[in-house]
């Protein structure tokens, strides 16, 4: 009897086990789409952070940007076909230069809109300026053409530089230099290869082919850059979760607050001056060099020679503001920078420009690898696009200022010792500014 009813018994929980069984085999079923997704989530984890790919694109972009460095490859061969004046030329340039740095609107554009289109806008007034400037025969067509040109070049800078402060929150100071070093890399490049191509073809076809390979370039990097991390479902590079976050103070000011603080303004005149500076010297180096009798290649060498030693700065001091923190190595770069022009009045021969100009390179590069994290620094990342893009524009006025000042002084003394005093002096002050705005950031607590 006992037998009997343990069976009935059995068949029942062998029955509960099979409906528990299909149960759980429906469950796995429905929700199988789960386990595809751990597997993708640690696939993703394997695959390269694309942060690293945004650091790429933002090289190619920043590299058509060094070509505003290299305007002086143009000064000999314009003045022998058309007999301009060094300070007519230099007024072509600076407006292209000043143009340029007008990325304010771009700023905001990239803010609003994200980053592939601005670059996209970019490539086309940038490639088209150039292959519309290989057709002038006038002062004022060239001035149109190569400031098109420029409008360009201001959509290049700092839309890809605020991308990688959205992508990068530990690296960034490495991240950002890799990216930045392409400015000097274009310094690099740009100059002997125009040169080449200048003495090969003409300098309309120079500008032809320069055209091309501008459009080219920045296709590649619109097509590869990403505004922020979020597009991809992904996090910045070394985020971690709020509740294991320190309790640090975050700082984020938008343009309408920087603007009323005293660093912002420090900053801003530091930026007027070294490139009022920079300028004066690039665009007229190349002239002064041919003026102690050597050719336009071996003359551009200088300009490559100053781009390379800046490409290496800016990537070191990214990765040395990293460990050392910003504040000291900003200033340290810059007074780098103002020695090393002064020693242009001293230069005698082609072998002591490149050895100054090489200097040059290692101060600017190093300070401007730095800039962007020592705003970001005071400011925060959030509206960091609009801030860097008013700064931008006293990157314009000294583009505008420096290089006509440099020929106007040429013009009048037939000499640049006086250009290249001056131009020492700016960058002096600036290293002087900078040291007031350590002290600020003790003051404020930034």
């Amino acid at each position: 009897m006992s037998n009997r009813r343990l069976k009935p018994k059995l068949k029942n929980v062998t029955k509960v086990k099979k409906k528990q069984n299909e149960v759980k085999g429906k469950k796995h079923h429905s929700e199988g789409f789960e386990m595809p997704q751990k597997i993708n989530s640690s696939a993703r984890k394997k695959r390269p952070f694309y942060g690293w790919i945004v650091v790429l694109a933002s090289f190619l972009s920043l590299l058509v940007v060094g070509l505003i460095y290299s305007y002086g490859v143009f000064v000999d061969p314009l003045t022998q076909e058309f007999g301009w004046s060094r300070s007519s030329i230099s007024l072509a340039f600076s407006i292209s230069i000043f143009l340029s740095t007008l990325s304010l609107p771009f700023g905001r554009m990239s803010d609003l809109y994200g980053v592939r289109k601005v670059v996209a806008i970019g490539a086309a007034l940038s490639g088209g300026g150039l292959l519309l400037a290989s057709q002038i025969s006038s002062l004022a067509q060239f001035c149109l053409c190569i400031g098109i040109a420029g409008v360009g070049i201001s959509a290049l800078y700092v839309p890809p530089v605020s991308a990688i402060s959205r992508w990068f929150n530990k690296k960034k100071g490495m991240a950002t230099g890799m990216a930045v070093s392409a400015l000097s890399g274009g310094m690099a490049l740009f100059p002997p290869v125009i040169g080449m191509l200048i003495a090969a073809f003409g300098w309309r076809s120079a500008l032809v082919i320069l055209g091309i390979s501008v459009i080219l370039l920045l296709s590649l990097s619109s097509l590869l850059i990403r505004h922020e991390p979020r597009s991809l479902g992904l996090s910045p590079y070394g985020w971690e979760k709020p509740e294991a976050a320190t309790n640090e103070r975050i700082i984020e000011c938008d343009l309408r607050t920087a603007i009323k603080s005293k660093p912002f303004w420090f900053i801003y005149f530091i930026m007027i001056l070294t490139h009022i500076s920079l300028f004066l010297v690039t665009v007229h180096v190349v002239p002064y060099a041919i003026g102690l009798g050597v050719n336009n290649v071996t003359a551009s060498t200088a300009l490559t020679l100053l781009g390379i030693c800046s490409m290496a700065a800016r990537i070191l001091g990214g990765v040395a503001a990293d460990k050392l923190g910003t504040a000291k190595l900003f200033t340290i770069f810059l007074a780098i920078q103002a020695f090393s022009t002064f020693l242009l009045v001293k230069s005698e021969n082609i072998w002591t420009i490149y050895l100054i100009t090489a200097m040059l390179g290692i101060g600017f590069g190093g300070w401007i690898a730095i800039y962007p994290l020592r705003v970001s620094g005071f400011f925060g990342t959030k509206y960091l696009g609009s801030i860097l893009g008013f700064f931008d524009s006293g990157v314009g006025i000294g583009g505008l200022i420096g290089p006509y000042l440099g020929g106007l002084i040429f013009d009048l003394f037939g000499r640049y010792d006086s250009a290249f005093l001056l131009s020492g002096a700016f960058c002096a002050l600036a290293a002087l500014i900078s040291i007031l705005l350590r002290r600020e950031q003790k003051i404020s607590g930034f």
